[in-house]
């Protein structure tokens, strides 16, 4: 009998030892920064994250919804984002002036070595933030057989193995751009790091305006937010699929601002003062817009009166016959919460404004993101 259980336990215990080394999985445990050991209470708290450290003395920061806003999301001491995948993400220096501040890195052990000559699909996404003085290319994964472990503030250098294609600037202050290679292993690499692995004098870097909106006070680095981070096995180069250079990713960032105040304002200036942003092409809602959406259905709940929501679309938009309408989409999308949150469909009208009334007219990648909106008229 007991040898029956033995044999029945050790079937269990191999299958579900094949089930986690399956080498077409991720390789990167809690690649988006969810599951977190005990409280996170302060800056530099990477290692809260499971599986993840900093190779430096600097750690890397932790940033989740569950801790306080200093370090929270999706607003922060460091700037706003919403995570691109869960609730956390990572954040990091890639380049100071001067090299004035120490550089910092994330990495963590894979789930498997990698195999001789096989190719994997290397992903992550960054987005910098609003504290930040600077942008800089070389954001970029090194693979090692060894984890780095340096007991000082010295910057990294080693083999960038996996980086954009076009290697840019990465300027985005909204929404993210996504780093995506392929690499070809040597064999037996089992530690990923992310970070610049490249000398300041060979790291392009561009001086930024601060932004009119954000009130904090700025770094003479360039300070990055890193979420959703993959490793996949691919048989063959068309299974990863990369954005095709950094012009598309642009197109594709998201304007974001944090919900008003409403304390002390009227109901129309309320809606006067709301706006929810999107990607180009786009009528999802994010959580940033719930925020926004939930001031509005305040002032619809506690008073009476109607609601015009209006949707907007950028100059590229309009140009582009498949998502010319998006507009209505994006319009009824917010009234469809509303109503959900019981507010009388009738008092709620929705229009697509098309390119008509343009917020930005600087025809730059951060002005189209700022048209593409939606604003509310609130009538008593």
């Amino acid at each position: 009998m007991k040898s029956a259980v033995w044999t029945a336990l050790a079937v269990v215990i191999s299958g579900f030892s094949f089930a986690q080394e399956d080498p077409y999985a991720n390789m990167v445990e809690n690649g988006s920064f969810e599951e977190i050991l005990g409280k996170l209470k302060r800056e530099g708290g990477i290692v809260a994250a499971v599986g993840w450290i900093s190779p430096t003395l600097t750690a890397a920061d932790l940033f989740s919804s569950k801790a306080p806003e200093i370090i929270g999301t999706p607003t922060n001491a460091s700037g706003y984002e919403e995570p691109h995948e869960g609730n956390n993400y990572a954040g990091l220096r890639a380049f100071s002036y001067g090299d004035k501040e120490p550089r910092n890195y994330v990495s963590t052990k894979m789930i498997l070595p990698l195999r001789k000559d096989a190719k994997y699909c290397v992903k992550f996404y960054v987005s910098l933030a609003e504290c930040s003085k600077y942008a800089s290319n070389n954001l970029a994964v090194s693979f090692s057989k060894k984890q780095y472990n340096i007991d000082e503030d010295r910057s990294i250098m080693a083999v960038s193995n996996v980086m954009h294609k076009d290697n840019p600037v990465f300027n985005g202050l909204f929404g993210w751009d996504e780093v995506c290679g392929i690499y070809t292993a040597e064999g037996g690499e089992r530690y990923l790091t992310i970070g610049n692995f490249t000398a300041n004098g060979e790291t392009l870097n561009e001086r930024l305006k601060k932004p009119k909106d954000w009130m904090g006070t700025q770094i003479i680095s360039a300070y990055y937010y890193i979420d959703d981070v993959s490793v996949l096995m691919i048989d063959g180069d068309d299974e990863c699929s990369c954005e095709i250079d950094a012009s598309e990713i642009k197109t594709h960032i998201t304007y974001e601002e944090a919900p008003i105040n409403p304390e002390g304002l009227k109901p129309e200036q309320v809606a006067q003062f709301t706006s929810c942003y999107f990607g180009y092409g786009d009528a999802t809602l994010t959580e940033s817009d719930y925020g926004h959406l939930n001031n509005i259905l305040k002032i619809m709940t506690e008073n009476g009166g109607n609601l015009k929501i209006s949707g907007h679309l950028d100059t590229e938009e309009v140009e582009d016959g498949d998502v010319s309408t998006i507009g209505d989409e994006r319009a009824q999308n917010a009234k469809d919460y509303l109503v959900s949150k019981g507010v009388d469909g009738a008092r709620i009208t929705t229009e697509n404004k098309m390119a008509t009334e343009q917020k930005d007219q600087s025809g730059t990648e951060y002005g189209h993101a700022k048209n593409r909106r939606l604003t509310f008229v609130y009538t008593p």
